[in-house]
């Protein structure tokens, strides 16, 4: 390590890239959640990557998200700052876009771009695109795919592929998914700096990623387990699996503290390679008062039934225990609550309504009304919220 070069990477370079997957690894997490519409996350990480000294490093990310009838779209911004005055900078925009013509179909695409230093040696960057189509009921949905990527790092630039599927399921406060996903790259600097493989044997190579993720959810606090089978398809002799632990536990509307730990594993779509990842951080809510977050112990979700003789049937099932009181009710109900029966495990709701543009709400033990999951989130004149829906 003399000579500050291993396999190609240089000591620069890496701690870089090592940054940039801090950065990553914070947007990703922010994009994947409803959040209110500003918050700010900072925090501490330990990075552990073979072959060098374990880096020390401050994070900082910043989280928009837009919500319209259409579609919600979700912005981020992140910048990290390790010990060796090397920086890493990412941007990312995101659009969910549910289909008006099946409720239940969403299309989720976006775009990332990255720097993996804004000083010193090993300047480089990244840019990835996905596009991913959901399949969601009640209680389970599916997904299936595509992104692309191409990274410069010391001068040499790569490109990635990649395709996943996968589904998952819930049941009361537990939720579970698997997938399978595929990965085709020519960077094989990333895939040596890894240390679990020898010399290139061809020009490019092939990974195959097997996950399984489960999650407990209790009101608006987490805890999520993932475990990451990785072997070889083509090009290379790759056998590894991963094991990684995140937290999150929510003081107030404004104030949520994050935890995780374990192992990622080289990420040749985004540039980011393998190493073992200690953070801890906080996330704050800034401007208006947030919006109030349906709790995860009660989970409402609204669909449309369409009517052969025009409009729709709206069903609103809300997810909780018996002994909890419910409303549901809507600005074409003149915010009266409306009948409710209790189907299972859930109370559920149903009328009929004629073409337009309505509001929903649900709330309960008298709480603040709230949007259902799954509809386009709106601020009332009184603290609370409602669902946006349109029935053509």
């Amino acid at each position: 390590m003399a000579g500050g070069n291993r396999d190609g990477v240089t000591r620069g370079s890496a701690a870089a890239v090592r940054a940039l997957l801090l950065s990553c690894a914070v947007a990703l997490r922010a994009t994947a959640q409803l959040v209110p519409d500003v918050r700010l996350e900072a925090g501490y990480a330990r990075v552990d990557q073979a072959g060098f000294d374990p880096v020390n490093a401050t994070l900082l990310a910043l989280f928009w998200r837009k919500p319209t009838d259409r579609w919600t779209l979700f912005t981020s911004g992140n910048l990290t700052y390790a010990r060796d005055s090397l920086a890493a900078a990412q941007g990312v925009a995101a659009f969910a876009v549910p289909w008006r013509a099946n409720d239940h179909l969403r299309t989720d695409f976006g775009a990332a771009g990255a720097s993996f230093s804004l000083r010193g040696a090993g300047r480089g960057g990244n840019g990835s695109g996905f596009l991913r189509q959901h399949y969601v009921r009640d209680q389970w949905g599916s997904w299936v795919g595509t992104a692309a990527g191409r990274t410069e790092r010391d001068r040499r630039r790569t490109r990635s592929y990649a395709g996943d599927i996968g589904g998952w399921a819930r049941w009361r406060s537990l939720y579970a998914s698997a997938s399978l996903s595929r990965q085709n790259s020519n960077d094989w600097l990333l895939l040596l700096a890894s240390g679990q493989t020898a010399s290139p044997r061809a020009a490019s190579y092939e990974l195959e990623d097997w996950q399984l993720v489960a999650e407990a959810r209790r009101g608006p606090h987490e805890l999520s387990a993932s475990w990451t089978h990785r072997r070889s398809v083509a090009g290379a002799d790759v056998r590894v699996e991963a094991v990684a632990v995140n937290g999150e536990l929510q003081f107030n509307d404004r104030l949520t503290f994050l935890a995780s730990a374990g192992r990622q594993l080289s990420d040749p779509l985004r540039g980011l390679p393998e190493a073992n990842i200690i953070t801890a951080s906080l996330r704050l809510s800034f401007g208006p008062k947030p919006l109030p977050v349906m709790q995860r112990a009660t989970i409402a979700d609204a669909r449309l039934i369409p009517r052969v003789e025009g409009g729709a049937h709206l069903v609103v099932r809300v997810e909780v225990h018996d002994t909890i009181t419910i409303e549901v009710a809507g600005d074409f109900s003149e915010w009266k609550p409306l009948p409710i029966v209790r189907e299972g495990n859930a109370w559920v709701v149903r009328v009929a309504l004629p073409p337009g543009k309505y509001r929903i709400g649900v709330r309960a033990n008298l709480g603040p009304w709230l949007a259902p999951r799954n509809l386009a989130r709106v601020r009332d004149d009184f603290g609370g919220e409602s669902g946006l829906f349109v029935i053509p």
